[in-house]
């Protein structure tokens, strides 16, 4: 009862309580007293009358009166507090598909803008949350690591915005493939650097665990030959192993569009060998989600599918994150108050009273 009263009642001026141990010792001192007028009052007799109190009760009164008073000045008010679920914290990676085919406008904007839009979404709609650290992978050909696991937003969002195609295209490799088996073995290996680093043990072994996610956007145009298959069912067992759970949101048209039209925001000649263009001839790029089914199935996933430029993933971002954030229940203080001073004055009026009347 007196730790639920510490949070329930505060006081505004509590200067005042300091009055509080000199009633205390005026209290015992009357205790004294009285415990020295009890030890010598002489033998009752027959007609004496030897109250238990007598005028002493004016002392004890009057003294409970002026710590009541004491208490009425701080001025002691009331908090009305609520209980409240607090979700805890979540590390997630963020993987784009910045290879050539997320370029192609088949949705009005590229499918790479729309994934960009998204990402930033995580943080202008407050889906991320002070305390939640979140990472960028960016992968074709190759994987790269754009941010670290952290909770630095600023840089996050900076980097997410730099995500574009190149300015040319010559003797660049890295767009013409999307090698996801490499994208999710960068990813694991990445996050067991930097949990081994903080931890400061040589020793350290990656465990499985609850807080961590991968969101994963692209259009899954990507095919993969015996090795890239074999390299990616190697690299979602390693994904179990650590408990990370894969949530793709695919982006594109069902119908799809020739891959070579991204040629034109470029110079050929100057931006592109001639060649390319003979070597992109005739492919066809479209939603493809069969394989991002079977990443559901492996890992126990959902996913989430932007085939209009008016479809936004927000709502299942944020369902996915909070899916995987601790639950905690607390107290939690609301604004609402009531002075509860005069309740305390009307006490020591009654005490006082009640001291000269039996006094």
């Amino acid at each position: 009862m007196p730790s639920a009263l510490r949070e329930s009642v505060e006081f505004q001026n509590p200067e005042y309580l300091a009055v509080l141990p000199i009633a205390g010792l005026l209290l015992l001192i009357g205790f004294l007293v009285f415990a020295v007028r009890l030890r010598l009052r002489p033998a009752r007799t027959h007609g004496s009358s030897y109250p238990l109190l007598g005028h002493i009760k004016f002392w004890f009164l009057a003294v409970a009166a002026m710590a009541v008073l004491a208490v009425a000045a701080a001025r002691p008010f009331w908090v009305f507090g609520g209980s409240s679920f607090k979700r805890g914290d979540v590390d997630v990676v963020v993987a784009i598909d910045a290879s050539a085919s997320m370029w192609v406008q088949d949705l009005g904007q590229s499918r790479l803008e729309l994934a960009v839009r998204e990402v930033l979404n995580l943080y202008t709609l407050d889906i991320l949350t002070p305390g939640d650290r979140v990472a960028l992978f960016v992968f074709g050909t190759t994987a790269l690591r754009q941010v670290h696991m952290s909770s630095n937003a600023e840089r996050f969002i900076e980097q997410v915005g730099q995500v574009a195609p190149p300015g040319s295209l010559s003797g660049d490799a890295f767009p013409w493939d999307s090698d996801v088996a490499a994208a999710f073995e960068h990813i694991y290996q990445s996050l067991d650097n930097q949990d081994r680093f903080e931890s400061g043990d040589e020793e350290w072994q990656p465990e499985e665990r609850s807080d961590r996610l991968v969101l994963l956007l692209t259009d899954g145009d990507f095919a993969a030959d015996a090795e890239q298959l074999a390299r990616l069912d190697e690299a979602l067992t390693e994904f179990r192993r650590r408990g990370l759970t894969v949530y793709p949101v695919a982006i594109g048209s069902r119908t799809g569009v020739e891959l070579d039209i991204v040629l034109q925001e470029y110079v050929r000649g100057v931006d592109y060998d001639e060649t390319l263009e003979a070597d992109l001839e005739g492919i066809r790029t479209v939603l493809n989600t069969d394989g991002l089914g079977m990443l559901e199935t492996r890992l126990g996933g959902s996913s989430f599918i932007i085939d209009s430029a008016g479809l936004s993933a927000d709502s299942f971002l944020q369902n996915v994150i909070n899916s995987h954030r601790s639950v905690t229940f607390q107290l939690i203080p609301a604004e609402d108050t009531q002075e509860i001073w005069q309740w305390v004055v009307t006490l020591a009026v009654v005490l006082f009273v009640l001291a000269m009347l039996f006094y």
